[in-house]
């Protein structure tokens, strides 16, 4: 049965990504608390456990075996998502999966396949769904403030040189890229978010420079409906930049992280529809708001907000940006069949 209280959740995983998830749990008692926290780093899980109140345990497994948990936060490094997610499908817990959902086709397929055949919700931690400057461009387009979106360009500047990310962001097994895969995923799932519409291919040139993972890419994306996309991923000490514009048929949307979201359309102005807040408080509501959404999942009430579809076209779309940086020419973004990753978005 559904918990019908508190969610308990197991967090899998005591980085910075779960310590959000961490405090928005503790801004909600009433819809969820961390009871259960893993991480190979013991100092990690105990400083999670001692914000919390969970007990840190030996892994995934005992908070299963143990009946610790109803849901599990699985926050671990990219390439080790897939067997917490797996033996959770196996227990009949949902899970919600940070971003990127797996680091190769058929490991998304599997998780995809699991959680079906189980019957338990899947949601995919893919953020900026509920971050409000993005959420605010998703309702301005879907509106028709800008009539039908015929182009988009996405750019992200982000320091990601050695020490000033986790060591394990350069290690290729474990993180399945670099920059394009963990800050590129970002922008590729926002574009195909906000114009609703799938990737078909992808042009893009990828960059290394003395890691073992690319530190910068550029993709030029065709999605359903004929829109076409580039994403910019730039990175090193280059001051930060995230923003994005949106062309329509009627008028364009700039949204930007320093200058909040803009609309032009017929009128010869432009106007402000959200002014620029701070991204702390942004990232603290996004990480609310993603988690209501989950423990409804958790719940019954309503399907995964973002589902194992969107992992997986994520995943599809930056596999076959390195591909085509690798080939020197487009590459298809390969889609699974709609049997292997359900209805769900």
């Amino acid at each position: 049965m559904p918990p019908t209280g508190a969610v308990r959740l197991g967090l899998v995983g005591a980085g910075g990504a779960a310590r959000l998830h961490a405090e928005a749990a503790l801004a909600l008692p009433d819809q969820a608390r961390v009871t259960a926290v893993h991480d190979i780093a013991e100092d990690r899980a105990r400083s999670l456990a001692d914000l919390t109140g969970a007990k840190v345990t030996t892994g995934y497994t005992q908070m299963l075996d143990e009946g610790l948990v109803d849901a599990l936060v699985v926050c671990t490094p990219h390439a080790l998502h897939v067997e917490p997610a797996l033996a959770a499908a196996r227990a009949g817990i949902p899970v919600l999966l940070e971003k990127p959902m797996a680091t190769s086709l058929s490991d998304c397929d599997a998780v995809s396949e699991a959680f079906a055949q189980a019957g338990v919700a899947l949601f995919l931690g893919h953020i900026q769904h509920y971050l409000p400057l993005t959420a605010a461009a998703h309702r301005a387009v879907r509106t028709g403030l800008i009539g039908a979106p015929v182009s988009v360009v996405d750019r992200r500047a982000t320091d990601y040189r050695p020490g000033h990310r986790p060591a394990w962001f350069f290690d290729p097994e474990l993180a399945g890229g670099g920059a394009v895969m963990n800050i590129g995923a970002h922008c590729v799932d926002r574009v195909t978010w906000i114009t609703d519409a799938r990737p078909l291919r992808v042009d893009a040139r990828i960059v290394h420079r003395d890691v073992p993972v690319e530190t910068e890419g550029l993709l030029h994306l065709e999605l359903e409906g004929g829109i076409r996309a580039t994403v910019s991923v730039t990175a090193g000490a280059l001051s930060d930049l995230d923003e994005f514009e949106i062309t329509g048929e009627k008028g364009t949307l700039r949204a930007s992280k320093a200058k909040g979201l803009w609309l032009a359309d017929g009128s010869g102005e432009a106007r402000e529809l959200r002014a620029p807040a701070d991204i702390n408080a942004d990232v603290a509501v996004a990480f609310h708001d993603q988690l209501r959404d989950f423990v409804a999942a958790v719940r019954g009430e309503r399907p995964p907000a973002v589902g194992a579809r969107t992992g997986r076209d994520v995943v599809a779309t930056v596999l076959a940006a390195y591909a085509s940086s690798a080939l020197g020419q487009a590459q298809e973004v390969h889609h699974a069949p709609v049997a292997v990753v359900g209805a769900g978005a």
